[in-house]
């Protein structure tokens, strides 16, 4: 899993000299987007095979694809070669996440879960958010294609791991396998479509640009007939009736709140660091600790508490309660309050966020059952990853509206942070700095109100989830 999450941010930093070495700076951001996508697509697939075939060779096979695509995206002589090994690496990552959870499901008693679902979330959290340190250390020091390199090694140690999991014998087939084609299609024609959109509204299309329209059009098209598609075939990709039940639908609804909080804040926080308190890359990255540590450790308590007392359904809802309020706290804040108080309010948020994954993934699996316990699964990692494209998409648009056009200055000092190693701002005049800091706090304060707004819908979805105990 650590594999499979660090390399949805590791490119943070490298995204720099890989245009400067491969060229295309125009379709850079889908190094990222590609791998986000084929993972988003992949997830249901390989819970539907691993429900089938057993899980860890499903997981092996996984591993097996996410690895030899990393050495291609460490060879690659061009930028369309990257973006196609990095959707090749993300059809492997999602199979990483997916299955990697459901195989400690499938080994573990119900009471223990908790307690390995903490860790999970732990080392999610701390991989998404070290991930952009961690690539800038080895695009420094060495270069950007050892961004990719270094998960030739991780993945053969991940490899010699799995295979001392306890293999469980695939339960019997019902009746011969029909892999869902049409679904498949359909899915990930409408979730590419879906994620396109939101990652281009504001930016690569104007809010009226009727091509915006038209792919929104499809997205929704597409999402609508397979709804009706899955309704009917007798091995979905997608478990319609399994999100039909409201403990599942809900539970998903807190993921994607989840997600898109986490991924807005820990994305864009640099940038409010580094802009609006004049910090430089090394120190912004540092000062995105509180809220990466506080997260894994809220996680790990989380699931321990569960597993002591068997109580589920109370901790999303306080804690993203909890987040709700430090966000707007920042919002409240954000021109004025000392940087020592923005730490701790960054450190609430990501306790509070901390608090979602563990108990909601039990949830899930539990009214899942066993016979639809990847796909049960695979609903939550397709929720996280379209929770962390919404977030991504709308906190980006948000800015690009309220900075990006009307702000030349800021605009001409941004492509610096690239470059620099010290506090971008402190070589500016007074004046310009000032301008700059004033004009880009009143922004984020929008900001941090559109993520109080993430994790109060989350929170208001998980007070709905019926009670749930071990």
């Amino acid at each position: 899993m650590f594999l499979a999450a660090v390399d949805q941010t590791i490119l943070a930093s490298a995204l720099p000299a890989i245009v400067a070495s491969l060229g295309g700076f125009a379709d850079l951001s889908w190094v990222v987007v590609a791998y986000l996508l084929a993972a988003t697509v992949a997830a249901p697939l390989y819970g539907s095979i691993g429900d089938r075939y057993g899980r860890r060779p499903t997981l092996l096979a996984a591993l097996t694809v996410f690895t030899l695509a990393s050495l291609g995206c460490a060879l690659a002589p061009t930028l369309f070669a990257l973006i196609v090994a990095r959707a090749v690496q993300g059809i492997g990552g999602g199979g990483l996440m997916t299955l990697s959870q459901a195989l400690i499901s499938e080994n573990v008693p119900p009471r223990q879960r908790a307690q390995f679902q903490g860790y999970f979330a732990g080392v999610f959290a701390a991989s998404s958010t070290l991930g952009p340190l961690l690539g800038a250390l080895l695009t420094e020091h060495l270069s950007w294609r050892a961004v990719f390199f270094i998960n030739l090694p991780l993945g053969v140690v991940a490899a010699l791991l799995a295979l001392r999991i306890p293999a469980q014998p695939p339960p019997p087939p019902r009746a011969r396998f029909r892999p869902d084609v049409l679904g498949t299609v359909l899915f990930g024609t409408g979730t590419l479509a879906l994620l396109f959109a939101l990652s281009s509204a504001g930016n690569r299309f104007g809010w009226l640009d009727w091509r915006l329209y038209l792919v929104i059009a499809l997205a929704l098209c597409c999402l609508s007939a397979l709804v009706v598609w899955e309704m009917r075939t007798p091995d979905p990709v997608i478990p319609v009736r399994l999100l039909a039940s409201p403990v599942i639908w809900r539970s998903n609804l807190v993921v994607v709140c989840f997600a898109a909080a986490l991924f807005g804040s820990v994305l864009y926080l640099p940038l409010y660091l580094q802009l609006g308190r004049g910090f430089g890359i090394g120190a912004s990255g540092l000062l995105l600790l509180p809220i990466t540590l506080s997260l894994a450790a809220s996680s790990t308590l989380t699931g321990r508490s569960i597993a002591r007392t068997g109580r589920l359904t109370a901790y999303p809802k306080r804690g993203l309660a909890v987040s709700t309020l430090a966000f707007a706290a920042l919002a409240a804040t954000v021109t004025f309050a000392p940087t020592s108080v923005v730490l701790v309010l960054t450190l609430l948020a990501g306790a509070g966020l901390g608090t979602t994954m563990p108990p909601t993934q039990i949830i899930v699996q539990s009214a899942g059952g066993s016979a639809s316990l990847a796909s049960a699964v695979a609903s939550v990692s397709v929720s996280r990853s379209i929770g962390g494209a919404l977030g991504v998409a709308i906190v980006g648009a948000v800015l690009f509206i309220l900075v990006g056009r009307e702000d030349t200055l800021l605009a001409s000092v941004l492509p610096q942070i690239a470059e620099s190693r010290g506090a971008i701002l402190a070589g500016l005049p007074d004046a310009q700095r000032q301008a700059i800091t004033s004009h880009l706090g009143g922004a984020f304060r929008v900001v941090f109100l559109v993520l109080a707004a993430f994790t109060c819908i989350g929170a208001y979805a998980a007070s709905k989830v019926p009670p749930q105990r071990l």
